[in-house]
């Protein structure tokens, strides 16, 4: 009986620090999937978000997109719940940026690849 309080305790630490590291964990998948992406044909993400496996087809995800002022437009890409990666495209179809958007992403981005900072039509 002595052990009971101890061997608590020590469950108690391994649970936060899985909770701890997950959220760590999180946060580097959002910016590897970020980094991995940009500079590539939207196409090709499109094809990715089409297969079988992905979290998009898992949801049946419907094409999202809007336009932005500088002639560039956001592709919208389910990531896990309640957080979507909001890609932007230029004008030959290469992902340029990206910003993950919703409460279940992490708060805040080790990278600093932001859509652009220009307002599009739908904030006007």
């Amino acid at each position: 009986m002595k052990y009971r309080p101890i061997m608590l305790f020590n469950t108690g630490c391994i649970l936060f620090f899985m909770v701890f590291l997950n959220g760590c964990a999180s946060q580097i998948a959002v910016d590897e999937h970020g980094s991995e992406w940009t500079a590539r044909p939207v196409s090709e993400l499109k094809q990715e978000m089409n297969s079988p496996d992905s979290y998009a087809s898992k949801i049946g995800w419907k094409e999202t997109t809007y336009s932005l002022a500088n002639g560039n437009y956001v592709y919208v890409e389910p990531i896990e719940e309640n957080c979507f990666m909001h890609w932007e495209i230029n004008s030959g179809g290469i992902i340029i940026g990206y910003q993950a958007k919703g409460d279940g992403c992490p708060k805040e981005s080790f990278l600093d690849d932001r859509i652009s900072r220009q307002k599009s039509r739908e904030d006007y």
